[in-house]
């Protein structure tokens, strides 16, 4: 065997090894990867062996002929089999250092969990070149989605259609799904087609209800938000991208934001004069209260519960959830809490230990597409085993090493400061069954965690605390019809690591790579003297 033959048999063999990784499910973009590799090798394969071929075949005239058409129906066959391959399995890969020719998550998602017909037509100014790239976008995530039907139509050309459709004016998006039809002016972010898309997939409105009165920091959707836009390298040629949103860090104008794309609605609720919880909030919030609740108002979010309601309770250190409400609301169920911060030398965001990150969670459709998480300050949830017919489950937990720490306005009323024995501590829970001593029909779900301000919008917008926020909404409300998508967190972007991932960062970097080299040319040095 000649050396040709060796490398051509090599070629081969890595193009099969490459096709079967791209087919072994190792995710979207690494099998993506894999199969174009795996074509690159086929194809410097069959380069090969078209050199490899003479001119002329060998024998008579007949043999000759019958050679050549031989090879030429092969390469047809080949050729006609790639395209096929090719057709069957297309792939989109964006080697640009910003992926500006890759559609955002928002809409690529979406569109990848249709479930139903979506029609988008999208009214473009042809003389403007962010509407032209987003038509090159939704074409790029269009491709292969047989439920997803997509026009670009130049608004000057098809004036009539516009008309019809009630567009008005440039770059204007009309999304259609059965009877319901939303309409987007000004749009040249793909991102908002996103959002819009799951606006008119969702088949009904939920409302969620965010309790005040306690001291929470829910205020009415303000009638704009106000952005300021830094220049970036991705936010520089992509609309959208450099936006950043200017609000308090203690407010949830992100999480408020990101339920309205979604399109969710809001309103607040005060229990201290609410005989009973409306019938149109889907979901009633409380989220980080500061005073005592109120017999009464204990007793409305009990009735609630037990008549199959829907509560998120975000809760803090500093939140009053003695009595009557540990008493009726958490003890039921199996839980319990105490006013102290959980503290995590191990797994922490940046240098704070009190700010517990949390990399691994449970199987559960709220943590089903997370990453990182942080909980900043967190006061420990005590799980106890639930009544029969209650299901909870931990969805997020600290590290081994983390312990317990009183919170200061504990030391200042006790004048103790306790530590605890370290070992794992609940930061969240969510629960759902049957309220004890409520109706068999009326199933109840709820989702306690022990601080509220990885909602809020100095955390909202850090990993996939957003995405976790969302996602808690969700699940309770039931809305699992639509695709879920990350909100946009209107930051600007950053890498987050936790105290692990800095330390093993710093020891590669700082003293294995400067160590390797010092040491490779020690070796270099003596070889050559």
């Amino acid at each position: 065997m000649t050396r040709a033959d060796i490398a051509l048999a090599t070629l081969v063999a890595c193009a099969v090894a490459s096709s079967v990784l791209g087919f072994a499910g190792l995710g979207e973009t690494m099998s993506n990867g894999f199969l174009f590799a795996a074509c690159l090798l086929l194809l410097l394969a069959l380069f090969m062996l078209a050199v490899r071929l003479p001119l002329r075949g060998s024998g008579s005239c007949g043999s000759a002929w019958a050679t050549n058409a031989a090879i030429v129906v092969g390469a047809i066959a080949v050729v006609a089999g790639a395209n096929v391959a090719l057709y069957r399995h297309d792939v989109h890969l964006d080697v640009s250092r910003e992926a500006a020719n890759t559609p955002p998550r928002q809409l690529t998602d979406v569109i990848a969990q249709l479930h139903t017909p979506l029609a988008l037509t999208y009214f473009y100014n042809a003389g403007d070149a962010n509407a032209i790239a987003l038509r090159d976008l939704v074409q790029i995530a269009a491709r292969n989605h047989p439920l997803f039907a997509f026009r670009a139509i130049d608004l000057d050309k098809e004036p009539s259609t516009a008309r019809d459709l009630g567009v008005r004016a440039y770059n204007t998006a009309v999304l259609q799904a059965e009877d319901r039809k939303v309409l987007v002016e000004n749009v040249i972010d793909p991102a908002r087609l996103g959002f819009a898309a799951l606006r008119v997939l969702r088949k009904r409105t939920e409302m969620v209800c965010f309790v005040t009165g306690h001291g929470e920091t829910f205020r009415p959707m303000p009638s704009h938000f106000h952005y300021s836009h830094v220049e970036t390298l991705k936010g520089h040629e992509t609309p959208g991208a450099g936006d950043v949103l200017e609000a308090a860090p203690e407010q949830l104008d992100r999480l408020q934001l990101a339920l309205n794309e979604v399109g969710f609605e809001m309103r607040e609720l005060l229990t201290a004069t609410s005989p009973a919880i409306p019938p149109d909030c889907s979901v009633v919030a409380e989220i980080g209260p500061r005073t005592a609740f109120t017999s009464d108002e204990v007793q409305l979010f009990g009735g609630y519960l037990k008549g199959g309601g829907r509560l998120l309770l975000l809760l803090d250190p500093l939140s009053e959830i003695s009595g009557d409400f540990e008493r009726l609301l958490l003890r039921p169920v199996g839980l319990s809490s105490e006013a102290a911060i959980v503290v995590d030398p191990l797994n922490h965001f940046r240098t704070d230990a009190d700010k517990v990150a949390v990399p691994y969670y449970p199987s559960h459709p709220i943590t089903k597409r997370l990453a990182l998480t942080v909980f900043p300050q967190a006061r420990p949830l005590l799980v106890a085993q639930p009544p029969f017919g209650v299901g909870l489950i931990v969805l997020a937990a600290s590290s081994q090493d983390s312990y317990v720490k009183s919170s200061m306005a504990t030391v200042a009323a006790t004048g103790e400061a306790r530590s605890a024995q370290r070992g794992a501590q609940p930061l969240a829970v969510a629960l759902e069954g049957n309220w004890p001593g409520g109706s068999a029909d009326k199933r109840f779900r709820l989702v306690v965690a022990g601080t509220s301000k990885f909602a809020s919008n100095e955390y909202f917008p850090y990993v996939s605390n957003g995405e976790m926020s969302l996602s808690m909404l969700r699940w309770l409300a039931e809305d699992d019809a639509s695709p879920s998508v990350a909100p946009q967190p209107l930051k600007l972007p950053e890498i987050v690591l936790t105290s692990r991932q800095m330390r093993d960062s710093f020891i590669v970097l700082e003293v294995l790579l400067p160590l390797s080299t010092a040491m490779f040319g020690m070796v270099m040095w003596w070889r050559r003297r």
